[in-house]
């Protein structure tokens, strides 16, 4: 069975607080809208055609790419 490699995409770590609209989350989809509370945040991320809300603690790192 002859495999072809595609090269890797590098991810980073992200704190929440550092997260920007158009960051792509690993396996989620485009961050569309975030909005802050006082212990999380919730995001709309666009996926499966749908837009979604996500909500993480604050204290919470996502990987991105």
């Amino acid at each position: 069975m002859n495999t072809i490699l595609e090269q890797h995409t590098m991810f980073k770590a992200l704190e929440m607080a550092d997260l920007s609209v158009g960051d792509r989350l690993i396996n989620l989809g485009e961050i569309l809208e975030i909005e802050e509370s006082d212990y999380n945040y919730s995001l709309v991320i666009a996926r499966m055609g749908q837009r979604q809300v996500w909500t993480f603690n604050k204290e919470s790192a996502l990987f991105v790419e």
